[in-house]
């Protein structure tokens, strides 16, 4: 028995109960709402898929009897997936003053809690029965009512969870920046982002809000002045405005990082490199590694970049 573990537990059924507050303080929820007839953001999108290929995974587990595997599933998609990542960048358009972007977020709210909560009740009957009965999501038990299904695969728009990936990964090396820099989290920071991604600027309030940043602007041909911070992605190069700007910290920073990814990158390669793992894996598994391989020779190209800049 570890006390951790009821900890965890708790924390978790806190996570559930905050969200679902923070729901019912936009209003009354839909039972059954119509994405359909909404117009979904790509995070909208992202989330949605994120929730099928959960349910699959749950349905899986549950036939070989892996009752861990699908509280895991759960625990995973509901705090990450969910509340992380798509309900910070829902709030760009819940406080937005478009009536119908505030409508389609909440619908998609509706759809994932109603469908979390149906999967979580086996694990937890009586927290997910009483938000149930506090959100109004069906009928009078959530004990009667039928597990979720996918959705219509029309609804998820291509291209969406490709955007989104980027954009998250985007999010996650400003903040890898900011730690590094040792910028608390909790002060607006100012970042530039190197690119010719056109699309990017019309998700550019829901980057600053993820980012915590007082600004983030798009500049294509930005030079950035020695030992300014800086982060490789697949969007372009990104950059941590500071003043003073430390070139020892920063050339140690980059050698750092361009060690780990020149590590990330041969063992991609190795492993392109041996027929047996070529000829026995999934096609889409071998497709994502030689993607890897693009991806990582992209980012060493501009963090060697960087790194020659500073000396």
């Amino acid at each position: 028995f570890d006390e951790k573990q009821v900890e965890e537990g708790r924390n978790f059924a806190t996570k559930l109960w905050n969200a679902a507050r923070f729901r019912q303080m936009h209003g009354p929820s839909e039972a059954t709402p119509d994405l359909s007839k909404h117009t979904l953001s790509i995070y909208a999108i992202e989330v949605l898929a994120r929730l099928d290929a959960t349910i699959d995974v749950i349905e899986d587990a549950y036939r070989s009897y892996r009752f861990s595997e699908v509280a895991q599933a759960l625990y995973d998609f509901f705090w990450g997936d969910y509340c992380d990542w798509f309900v910070e960048a829902a709030k760009t358009d819940i406080f937005a003053e478009e009536p119908a972007r505030k409508a389609a977020v909440l619908a998609v709210m509706d759809h994932a809690l109603s469908a979390v909560l149906r999967l979580l009740h086996p694990f937890m009957p009586h927290i997910t029965e009483e938000l149930w009965a506090l959100l109004a999501l069906g009928g009078e038990s959530i004990q009667f009512e039928a597990p979720p299904r996918k959705l219509d695969a029309g609804v998820l728009r291509a291209g969406a969870q490709e955007r989104v990936k980027a954009l998250y990964e985007l999010v996650q090396a400003g903040r890898n920046l900011r730690s590094e820099s040792r910028l608390p989290s909790n002060k607006k920071a100012q970042f530039v982002l190197q690119t010719t991604v056109d699309w990017v600027e019309a998700e550019l309030p829901t980057l600053s809000r993820l980012l915590n940043a007082e600004s983030v602007s798009l500049e294509p041909a930005y030079e950035a002045a020695p030992g300014v911070p800086i982060a490789a992605t697949s969007l372009g190069k990104l950059h941590l405005l500071m003043v003073g700007g430390d070139k020892e910290a920063e050339a140690e920073r980059l050698d750092r990082e361009i060690a780990k990814l020149e590590t990330d990158l041969q063992a991609t390669v190795r492993k392109l490199s041996n027929s047996s793992f070529v000829d026995k894996a999934p096609p889409e598994v071998v497709t994502e590694h030689k993607q890897r391989q693009v991806d990582f020779t992209e980012k060493l190209t501009q963090l060697r970049a960087a790194r020659q800049s500073l000396e």
